[in-house]
């Protein structure tokens, strides 16, 4: 549906270029009425394919800067209530990495990581921003409750499939030569603990998005209202 709304304004743009010279043509020959319909159609074409155009471009920039794409699924697991101490599972749903987890003690978790956000136009023709995910830690609901307390982290390994597709040597070369990069920058988000709460992990054009993904998640997000 997308090339749709390049093909069909680029379509109507031409054969709209098309009568226009066409009547240049009759005109330059002195047939003037036959020039006139030639002209007048001709820049109703192409008034319309640029006018399709400009719609086609809001379409796919808001398809494109609206895009989202599954990262991860967190699941959390409380090893010691008490001293709100959990393990924090992260699955990969963007390729064939191991599971990872990790224990960490606090009131929520906190997964960062690097997104490289591509220009408008390499955008619309489907680039999706790249990332990669790098830790995940603990966090406190403050910062009095949390300080004096320990920091527990562990680092996140494996790159998205998304990212190899490109031979990270070439990558400097290519984006100084087609002015594809928009900039680089660090994302991060963060959901409350809670035994048996599973979140699910999105990339957007603007960073990483974290969402609730069952009963108990929502309950505790709710809870923080």
């Amino acid at each position: 549906m997308g090339l749709v709304w390049w093909l069909v304004p680029t379509a109507a743009a031409a054969i709209g270029a098309f009568t226009i010279l066409r009547g240049v043509v009759h005109l330059f020959r002195g047939h003037v009425a036959r020039s006139g319909s030639h002209l007048v159609g001709g820049i109703i074409l192409a008034a319309a394919g640029l006018a399709l155009g400009l719609v086609g471009v809001n379409v796919q920039l808001f398809s494109r800067f609206t895009h989202e794409g599954p990262v991860a699924l967190v699941s959390v697991k409380s090893l010691d209530g008490a001293r709100n101490f959990y393990r924090v599972s992260i699955a990969r749903l963007d390729g064939s990495i191991p599971t990872q987890s990790c224990a960490i003690q606090g009131d929520e978790w906190i997964i960062g990581g690097r997104v490289q956000k591509w220009k408008a136009w390499a955008t619309i023709l489907g680039m999706n921003a790249t990332y990669t995910l790098d830790q995940v830690s603990n966090k406190y609901f403050t910062a009095a409750r949390g300080n004096g307390k320990p920091i527990t982290s562990c680092d996140l390994t494996g790159t998205p499939e998304v990212n190899e597709l490109v031979p990270p040597d070439w990558l400097p070369w290519l984006l100084a030569r087609f002015y594809a990069e928009d900039r680089k920058f660090g994302s991060a988000n963060y959901m409350p603990l809670a035994d048996g709460a599973r979140y699910e992990i999105l990339i957007t054009q603007s960073g990483f998005n974290a969402e609730p993904a069952n009963g108990v998640a929502r309950a505790a997000v709710a809870a923080l209202r």
